[in-house]
């Protein structure tokens, strides 16, 4: 028995007003999800450097370092801490390793603050989703490392750790703030803040470092993490 046009009619308006509406989610062909956001996946160079914080994003009083941006220099894989499970603190430990295997895009932009200090923003993409044992590992190395030494080619360093109250942003975030123990370095009593937020395949690691006579500002690397994430995103 068929229906009356009049009603078939109303019957389409109907569906039409509600997923105007947002009361009615429209199916896509053979009951597939809709495709993942652009930024949460594999990313190339070009769409990482897109991501990066554009200068009206910037904290005020940071600014653009022209000498150091495009420079992709990072920490050696050499670096040990003890304890040894230390390294998780700057997301550098077994995850942060075996994490590089996969990575297939790295850019990284730096900035300078006017009364001093300087920071880093760094994206990758991977070929695979960030594992959320990388974050786990940072948590728990806070609980066990609020002292600990840094071996690398610098030589050997002291640090305390400093927990950081920063909001959730990305699929999972990191933060955390060292302090400088290292008798007769002038860096002693200076802090860095470090800062770790996932999207998909992609990791957005942001580093702080201000010396003892520099002015400090909490603020930055949570504006930057936040804006680079909004990059991401509106790829």
């Amino acid at each position: 028995m068929g229906y009356p046009r009049t009603a078939v009619r109303g019957l389409a308006t109907l569906i039409g007003l509600l997923l105007l509406a947002g009361c009615i989610r429209p199916s896509f062909g053979g009951g597939d999800a809709p495709p993942a956001p652009v930024g949460a996946g594999q990313l190339s160079e070009d769409q990482v450097r897109m991501a990066l914080p554009r200068d009206d994003q910037l904290p005020e009083g940071i600014e653009v370092d022209d000498d150091q941006t495009g420079s992709e220099a990072e920490a050696s894989d050499e670096a040990t801490a003890y304890p040894a499970s230390c390294l998780d603190v700057r997301l550098a430990g077994t995850a942060g390793k075996a994490l590089k295997d996969h990575r297939t895009a790295r850019v990284k932009k730096s900035f300078v603050g006017e009364e001093g200090g300087s920071v880093s923003v760094t994206v990758s993409s991977y070929d695979q989703p960030v594992p959320a044992q990388l974050f786990d590992d940072a948590g728990a190395a806070q609980s066990q490392c609020g002292t600990f030494q840094l071996i690398d080619e610098s030589g050997t360093s002291s640090w305390k750790l400093d927990q950081v109250t920063f909001p959730q942003i990305g699929d999972r975030t990191y933060s955390t703030r060292v302090q400088s123990t290292t008798e007769g370095d002038i860096f002693k009593g200076g802090v860095v803040q470090i800062a770790g937020a996932s999207r998909g395949h992609n990791l957005v690691y942001v580093v702080y470092a201000s010396g003892p006579r520099s002015d400090y500002d909490p603020t930055a690397v949570e504006t930057l993490t936040k804006a680079t994430i909004d990059n991401l995103d509106a790829l």
